[in-house]
């Protein structure tokens, strides 16, 4: 196989792997049989294949350098998949069916969560939370054994570990980055203890103190403000934004799944199986901001990949070194919901109003970033040592530093998402306030409605996942990973 053919086979391998994954995580299929799709493109995945195209990147020219360092990236993700797959598909199936029960009510485990969102009675929460608890605790030692595993494939591939396998294929000096998150940490201390011990009396009704960090799966759903954004309004209100930025055509790529299966992971999600022609946007709905959010943040997911050319190479239009450009995006449009111009024009709140959800908004804005930059420090520090045996102790100790609530040690590995994606969300956050600045100052408050500032984004989406988010931000005349421009935002609004 030539690197054309192998690029080819691989955009077939990625369409059947998100397909199947998407339907047993929108509750259309019982069981995840990742390792039978594995199993057909087996020869894609062979130690044989991967030498090739590792000597390939040796004597490739500057210019086909890129395409395939990120193939070759690709297979080894694929190469390592494959040996844990029959892993991986037992516990994606074990969540997508389990349940639990809260006294006499039997609960799915994916049901949880959006009711710990809603749930206003603080004793109930922690309930609920120790249900989830349950379900959890029984994974962890399948879901340890899938990361050993891991670890143990890319140490035979030659990398070092974990964290020098994905500075490699992202392109990320992690060690470099952890030092601005720690910079973000100090930067934001004296605020979000301030702001945080102002929401933990006027909301929680508790001194913010050893609080159960469950609650803030309460405190982000923005429930106080769920009558000002009907549940029925949530995809029209999306559709509205796209014909207004003269992005409506896009749509047509796009499948919405809106639908409530009891089975179906709350988590919004979008996939790109064959961009631009056939984009999936997942949310589930269930009342309220989030359903908002979830449509904004997946939506700007499905408009860059619905946008992307079909003249660029598939690598180009599917294969990122990382996934911080697309969450950039996102936040740009899910931080639009809580806009108080946006809400005046779109969902008739009134300024007054629409101030005080743009506070409260803004503050679990910072409350989820010190949770990633919690996050982030624990994989960093577990891995830069490859220390996983202290990793439920690193990680209720670092998002206790970082947020001030307690986390249960046995969420562990539930709560990490492979790849140092923590770190994308993370960068995403800070290039976000860079393009969000450039926008506004080249469109105005109201770019929202502006067809120019669509024609601007639907440029930025041709490219495809070409750039790398630093590269687009340094384009604009800003420096990859200044984080003045979100640290600012926060003293702006918060006070």
């Amino acid at each position: 196989m030539n690197i054309r053919e192998i690029e080819n086979i691989l955009a077939k391998f990625l369409y059947d792997l998100e397909t199947e994954d998407r339907l047993v995580r929108v509750g259309l299929k019982d069981k995840l049989e990742s390792a039978k799709i594995y199993k057909k493109y087996e020869r894609l995945f062979s130690q044989n294949t991967l030498e090739k195209i590792g000597n390939f990147r040796k004597e490739v020219s500057r210019k086909d350098k890129e395409l395939t360092d990120r193939i070759y990236f690709t297979l080894v993700s694929g190469f390592v998949g494959q040996r844990v797959a029959p892993l991986e598909d037992l516990i994606k199936t074990y969540f997508a069916n389990a349940t639990t029960r809260l006294g006499s009510e039997k609960i799915s485990y994916f049901e949880i969560a959006p009711k710990i969102a809603k749930e206003t009675i603080f004793d109930k929460r922690e309930k609920l939370d120790s249900a989830a608890l349950a379900v959890v605790t029984k994974a962890n030692p399948k879901q340890l054994k899938l990361l050993i595993d891991e670890t143990s494939v890319i140490k035979d591939l030659g990398f070092k570990g974990y964290l020098h396998y994905f500075s490699e294929s992202k392109k990320v000096n992690y060690d470099q980055f952890y030092k601005v998150i720690k910079k973000i940490l100090k930067l934001t201390d004296k605020i979000w203890l301030k702001t945080m011990g102002r929401v933990s009396q006027e909301v929680l009704r508790k001194p913010f103190e050893n609080l159960n960090a469950v609650h803030m799966g309460y405190l982000r759903s923005l429930s106080m403000y769920d009558n000002f954004y009907p549940k029925e309004k949530v995809i029209t209100a999306f559709t509205k934004f796209t014909n207004d930025l003269g992005l409506v055509d896009l749509l047509n790529n796009i499948k919405i799944d809106d639908a409530n299966r009891p089975k179906k992971n709350p988590r919004a999600v979008c996939y790109w199986p064959k961009p631009p022609s056939e984009v999936h946007l997942v949310i589930k709905p269930i009342g309220g901001e989030q359903d908002f959010e979830a449509a904004f943040h997946e939506g700007g997911h499905a408009l860059h990949g619905a946008a992307v050319s079909e003249s660029l190479p598939f690598t180009f239009r599917a294969l990122s070194r990382s996934n911080a450009l697309t969450e950039a995006y996102a936040f740009i449009f899910e931080d639009l919901i809580f806009d108080p111009v946006w809400l005046s024009t779109n969902l008739n709140v009134s300024a007054f109003t629409g101030n005080k959800i743009l506070w409260q908004a803004t503050f679990v804005n910072l409350m989820l970033l010190r949770r990633y930059l919690g996050k982030f420090s624990y994989e960093h520090g577990m891995f830069s040592k490859d220390d996983i045996k202290n990793g439920p102790k690193l990680y209720a100790k670092n998002l206790k530093d970082a947020t001030g609530f307690v986390f249960n040690p046995s969420n562990w590995l539930s709560d990490m998402d492979s790849g140092f994606y923590s770190a994308d969300y993370l960068r995403a956050w800070i290039g976000a306030a860079q393009i969000k600045d450039y926008v506004v100052k080249k469109f105005g408050k109201r770019w929202f409605e502006n067809i120019k500032a669509g024609e601007y984004f639907r440029s930025l989406y041709a490219r495809g996942v070409t750039d790398e988010l630093e590269d687009v931000v340094k384009r604009l005349g800003y420096g990859p990973w200044d984080i003045s421009y979100l640290v600012e935002n926060y003293k702006k609004v918060l006070g």
